[in-house]
């Protein structure tokens, strides 16, 4: 798996950590303390401020996680030429996820392929390569 492949992924997956963070605070909602409220639920309330605080920590470490990829991400491919990203439709994405998931069993098959390779030269260096031997 190709280093832009595993940033792009770690990307994705801080984005969607992002958007969690973010529809928690969402239903957190605003932190609005009326008199009543003020003298009933302190306690309730420094434990929402505490989760609010906590979750916008969050969303800030995740962002700046984000941006740090996505430029390291850019220089890579600066540095590498690489004028068009892959989507997960393009033809050769699609390939190559093949391959990656296949790696090991082609791995394995090019390892036999080579000891097939170098038998045959030692059976062909003793005059035995038409044998069988």
């Amino acid at each position: 798996m190709s280093i832009s492949t595993l940033l792009c992924d770690l990307i994705f997956c801080r984005r969607k950590q992002y958007n969690c963070a973010q529809d928690k605070m969402v239903r957190l909602g605003p932190l609005n303390l009326t008199k009543h409220e003020f003298a009933s639920g302190i306690a309730h309330q420094a434990v929402e401020r505490s989760e609010h605080e906590a979750i916008n920590r969050e969303v800030r470490k995740l962002s700046g996680q984000i941006d740090h990829a996505a430029d390291f991400v850019d220089t890579l491919e600066q540095q590498l030429c690489i004028k068009t990203q892959w989507h997960q439709d393009d033809a050769e994405y699609v390939k190559m996820c093949k391959y990656i998931s296949n790696r090991k069993f082609i791995h394995v098959v090019e390892e036999l392929q080579g000891l097939v390779v170098s038998r045959l030269v030692e059976l062909d260096k003793m005059n035995l390569a038409g044998s069988g031997t």
